[in-house]
């Protein structure tokens, strides 16, 4: 297990990220590609290219941000990916704390490389598959696939272990889910007495939220470094072929992207985000894993962590790799399903905040 009593690894990350001071024009993406070619086909040198040498493709799966793949015609560098940060995002999300993460991840082998950043967004490599649909969710080829990819997320990145003895400093803790909500809670603005009434019903919320998940002592698992915003439009089925020549895989390989919510949470907040992101934005209820598929994700998610963090530890001398037991799965169901209602009111008070 990676440790540490407060965030030095992770903010001592390289972020000199290369800066170009442009301002990416969604209007006409093309021209705007062609201004940042240089630096996201280095590989190419100094080798002039036009408009028709660039072939770019919007992207539909985020929902406030703009996403394009940006492909050279005549030449093999791998494609790159244009993220443009959605107006009025800069209130809720610290685009430096995204970069930092970004990196680290992609020195962990979680991402591919950040690439260059400009003044209203940043590219990086393209990596490679189909995005997940809602609809793909259920299929447990796929949700096994997460809990895993999960799992190598929780176990290969740095912890912070403040442990429910000192809950004030998980409460303060920054970039946390708790510090994150209180920020965003400090921040909206009360200019009628609707808003007033609206905020003071969010904080009687919040508090009720700290003493019952906070300040319990239940939890004495370290802070895990999470995705924070786990919905399908995130997540990057790997093992496709759709020609249908190959057999399906019992478990595909996944990937994630985008990061601009990650943050220090506790993993039952993590699990609690993604089975709710289920329902998809048109909250399909129907859609949300049921108790049985919710339990065979965790006895997954813990399973893979305990085999991650057994090959970390060097050779064993035991026979077979340890196997989760039912009252650790117990445990996480029981402190999943106490967060539950943690995403709803997250989300609802950034919503308040951009709104």
């Amino acid at each position: 297990m990676r440790t540490g009593g407060d965030l030095d690894g992770l903010m001592a990350v390289d972020a000199e990220i290369l800066f170009v001071n442009q301002v990416f024009d969604k209007a006409d993406p093309p021209k705007s590609s062609l201004e940042l070619a240089l630096f996201l086909f280095p590989e190419l040198g100094h080798h002039e290219m036009s408009i028709g040498d660039l072939d770019v493709k919007a992207l539909t799966q985020g929902t406030t941000n703009g996403l394009f793949k940006v492909s050279h015609r005549a030449s093999a560098p791998s494609p790159v990916l244009i993220k443009v940060y959605g107006d009025g995002t800069e209130i809720t999300i610290d685009r430096s704390k995204e970069l930092r993460i970004h990196k680290l991840l992609s020195e962990k082998q979680l991402s591919s490389s950040p690439l260059v950043r400009f003044a209203n967004g940043h590219a990086y490599q393209f990596i490679s598959g189909i995005v997940c649909q809602e609809s793909d969710m259920t299929q447990e080829a796929i949700w096994r696939g997460v809990a895993r990819e999960l799992a190598r997320w929780h176990a290969t990145l740095p912890v912070i272990d403040l442990r429910q003895d000192e809950p004030q400093k998980t409460l303060d803790l920054d970039p946390g889910v708790w510090s994150t909500a209180k920020k965003w809670l400090d921040a909206i603005p009360t200019k009628s007495r609707q808003s007033t009434a609206n905020k003071d019903e969010l904080e009687e919320s919040f508090e009720y939220l700290k003493e019952r998940l906070l300040f319990n002592g239940r939890d004495p698992h370290p802070l895990v470094l999470g995705h924070g915003d786990l919905l399908c439009g995130n997540i990057i089925i790997q093992d496709t072929d759709l020609s249908g020549k190959k057999a399906l895989p019992e478990v595909y390989s996944v990937k994630f992207i985008d990061y601009e919510h990650a943050t220090y949470c506790p993993r039952a907040f993590e699990l609690a985000n993604h089975f709710a992101e289920w329902a998809g934005f048109e909250c399909d209820y129907n859609l949300l894993p049921t108790r049985a598929t919710r339990r065979g994700f965790i006895r997954e998610y813990l399973q893979a962590h305990a085999d991650l963090q057994s090959e970390s530890n060097g050779p064993s001398e035991l026979p077979d790799q340890p196997q989760v037991t039912e009252a650790e799965v117990d445990e996480l169901m029981y402190q999943v399903d106490a967060f539950r209602g943690f995403p709803g009111f997250y989300w609802q008070v950034m919503i308040c905040l951009r709104s």
